[in-house]
C-alpha cells in the first residue's frame, strides 16, 4: 500500500535549504498534492525546483557578491593540495590516484596496500574537511542574512568543476586517470571509495563551516 507520507528527505532539504518566505506554503501544496496521487518522483522534481528557484532568486538579486563570494572560496581551495602533491582542482581523481604512485606493491601485500590508502584517504580527508570548514565560513560571511544560496551555490560551482575535471582526465588518460589500473581494476575499484572520501568530507565541511547543517531559523539569518 502506497504510504501518504511524502518523502522524509526530500522534505527536509526544502526545510532546510529552502530560502523563500512561501516556501512553507509551497510545501503544504507539495505535500496536499502527493497525497492526492502524486508520485514520489514528482514531489522530489518539485522540491528541488523550488530550491533552484530560491536560490537563483537571491543570487541574481546580488551577483556581485555572490561572485566574489565563489572565487574566495575557489581560492582556499586551490592551496588544498592532493597526497599526489597537486592542486586539489586538477581532479577529484587525484585525490588517490594510484597509477601516479612511484613504487609497486606485490599483490600478496593487499591487505597492506588497503591499509595505506585507507590511512592516507583519512588523512586527506580530514584536511579537506577543515580547508572546507574553514572556505565555507568564508563564503557565509559575504552575506550573513543569506548565506544558504551563496553557500549552496558554491557547492555547485565546486562539483560542476570537479565532475569536469573527472570526465576531463577520463577523455585524457582513459581509467587510468581515475586510479583503475590496467590489470588491477578490480583492485583499483575496491579502492575508488577511498578516493571518493577527502571529496565528500570537503563538501561536509563547507556545510559545516557554513552553519548550513545547523536549523533553519540559524541558517536562513532570519
Amino acid at each position: 500500500m502506497r504510504s501518504t507520507q511524502p518523502p522524509t528527505v526530500a522534505t527536509w532539504l526544502l526545510k532546510q535549504f529552502g530560502c523563500s518566505p512561501q516556501d512553507e506554503a509551497v510545501l503544504g501544496d507539495l505535500m496536499e498534492r502527493y497525497r492526492h496521487g502524486r508520485s514520489r518522483l514528482w514531489y522530489w522534481r518539485q522540491v528541488l525546483i523550488a530550491i533552484a528557484v530560491d536560490v537563483s532568486r537571491v543570487v541574481w538579486q546580488d551577483k556581485v557578491r555572490t561572485l566574489a563570494a565563489g572565487v574566495t572560496g575557489c581560492i582556499i581551495f586551490a592551496f588544498y593540495r592532493s597526497p599526489s602533491d597537486r592542486p586539489l582542482f586538477q581532479s577529484i581523481s587525484l585525490q588517490m590516484n594510484f597509477a601516479s604512485m612511484q613504487f609497486q606493491i606485490p599483490p600478496s601485500w593487499w591487505v597492506y596496500y588497503g591499509m595505506y590508502c585507507f590511512l592516507l584517504s583519512f588523512l586527506t580527508a580530514i584536511m579537506g574537511l577543515i580547508v572546507g570548514a574553514f572556505s565555507g565560513w568564508i563564503v557565509a560571511k559575504f552575506q550573513p542574512s543569506h548565506r544558504v544560496p551563496i553557500v549552496l551555490m558554491f557547492v555547485a560551482f565546486l562539483c560542476g568543476y570537479w565532475l569536469f575535471s573527472l570526465s576531463f582526465s577520463i577523455v585524457k588518460s582513459g581509467l587510468v586517470g581515475v586510479g583503475i589500473v590496467p590489470g588491477h581494476e578490480i583492485r583499483s575499484l575496491l579502492f575508488l571509495p577511498f578516493s571518493l572520501l577527502p571529496w565528500v568530507a570537503s563538501i561536509v565541511g563547507i556545510f559545516w563551516g557554513s552553519g548550513l547543517l545547523e536549523g533553519h531559523q540559524a541558517s536562513s539569518g532570519t
